[in-house]
């Protein structure tokens, strides 16, 4: 069975107290935008406005009251949706409660996410060595030029780092850690980076031929885009990691009275 997380109403941050899809009496009505896989899926989690209900929903895709029209983006390879739910039978999951519900599940599905932009990255690096390496330019492999060696260490740099937090986000998840939401903010954080900086030095190194249809750089360069909106973009991230900081290192009213 293939199952989705169905978040955003509308372009922009994902704010959890800003959603309109309700539940009540077991019954879902909203509309979610841009839902991953969401047009093969057989069932979605969908975030739903929370009140005294909970905030987290499991509704199977296949019956009626679901209406999924499959939406384009940047990435054909990697299919979305717009799901119409109208009175769409759902179950609540249980211990749901509260818009930090919506963020714990964001920070533990960061942290996969995290390492498939790695592997993207890696891919990219990968493609721009091999062609650095055979193609040649007044006689010489254009690897041995510095522009070119400095530009893919730069990358292999970006990919480590990105592939330490990674690893980091994965042991804070394995281990229910209280240093998850930053492990994962990280983590997410990098991947994307990296994810960008690989994949554009990838059409970079291979000069015009990068920017054409015949090569694969431009896959790359897709997926790295489309990963690094998937769950918010980096930029919503580094506040979230900012706030989880700020909270950490604020004294409370009692030590700050001592």
């Amino acid at each position: 069975m293939i199952g989705t997380f169905a978040l955003a109403e509308r372009p922009g941050p994902s704010d959890a107290s800003k959603l309109t899809a309700t539940a009540t009496d077991n019954k879902l009505t909203g509309t979610k935008l841009a839902v991953p896989d969401g047009d093969v899926a057989d069932f979605a989690v969908v975030a739903v406005r929370g009140g005294t209900g909970a905030w987290l929903h499991l509704v199977d895709l296949t019956v009626s009251g679901v209406t999924r029209e499959t939406v384009t983006t940047i990435d054909p390879t990697r299919s979305h949706a717009r799901i119409t739910f109208a009175n769409a039978p759902a179950e609540p999951l249980p211990g749901a409660d509260g818009a930090d519900t919506v963020r714990r599940l964001l920070d533990r599905a960061a942290v996969p996410m995290a390492f498939e932009q790695v592997g993207n990255a890696q891919a990219a690096l990968d493609m721009a060595t091999a062609y650095a390496k055979e193609r040649y330019a007044f006689g010489r492999p254009i690897g041995s030029f510095q522009a070119i060696k400095h530009k893919l260490a730069d990358v292999y740099i970006a990919v480590e780092l990105a592939r330490s937090n990674a690893y980091y986000g994965a042991w804070a998840l394995h281990v229910d850690s209280a240093e998850l939401p930053i492990a994962a903010s990280v983590a997410r954080i990098a991947a994307c980076d990296a994810g960008w900086l690989a994949t554009k030095e990838n059409i970079q190194t291979h000069g015009g031929m990068g920017f054409t249809w015949q090569m694969d750089c431009h896959l790359y360069y897709r997926r790295a885009k489309l990963l690094g909106l998937a769950l918010g973009g980096a930029r919503e991230w580094k506040r979230r990691l900012i706030g989880e900081l700020r909270a950490r290192n604020t004294p409370t009213p009692s030590l700050a009275a001592a």
